[in-house]
């Protein structure tokens, strides 16, 4: 994290959009405040699959002191990454690739219908869908780190489910 960055970890209260229809920031609850956290809307369109109002958010972002925002009903920051529990950023997916990065501790082991574990569910509720043939290869147990890059969409609970390509530095066929 850089020396003026911090860490905000809090629960989602509002996207906020662009006039374009993009959306440009997020409204967040953490210790008891309101803070907006500023976005392209590149990191917009990602954000929004990954977070929806009600859900945890946790992020790296610089406070924003320009003059613009000294006058604001609230306390305004420049998005820099999301982050791990811990508060430390997450380092962003390969550039323009279409892939999120996901790191977490393996809560439970999930399985398809006829039996077969074919992914993980991590302590913050995201589901890493490995495939039964992946989840033989990462050899991934309760309590294990995890570190997976894929497609992201939302579960219809909300939650994060990231189709892997590439668990802890593991590329999956």
């Amino acid at each position: 994290m850089a020396k003026r960055s911090k860490y905000i970890h809090g629960e989602c209260q509002q996207l906020l959009f662009s006039p374009k229809g993009d959306i440009e920031g997020v409204m967040v609850r953490a210790d008891g405040a309101v803070v907006q956290v500023r976005m392209s809307p590149a990191t917009g369109a990602v954000f929004a699959r990954a977070c929806a109002p009600g859900s945890r958010v946790s992020v790296v972002a610089e406070p924003d002191h320009s003059p613009k925002t000294k006058d604001g009903k609230h306390p305004v920051f420049e998005f820099e990454s999301f982050a791990d529990e811990a508060g430390q950023a997450i380092p962003p997916p390969e550039e323009d690739s279409g892939m999120t990065a996901i790191r977490g501790v393996v809560a439970t082991l999930h399985y398809a219908r006829h039996g077969q574990p074919n992914g993980v569910v991590l302590e913050t509720g995201e589901f890493i869908h490995l495939r039964p043939h992946g989840m033989a290869h990462c050899e991934l147990t309760v309590g294990s780190a995890v570190h997976a890059v894929g497609e992201v969409r939302m579960t219809v609970l909300g939650n994060r489910l990231l189709e892997a390509h590439r668990v802890n530095g593991a590329e999956l066929a």
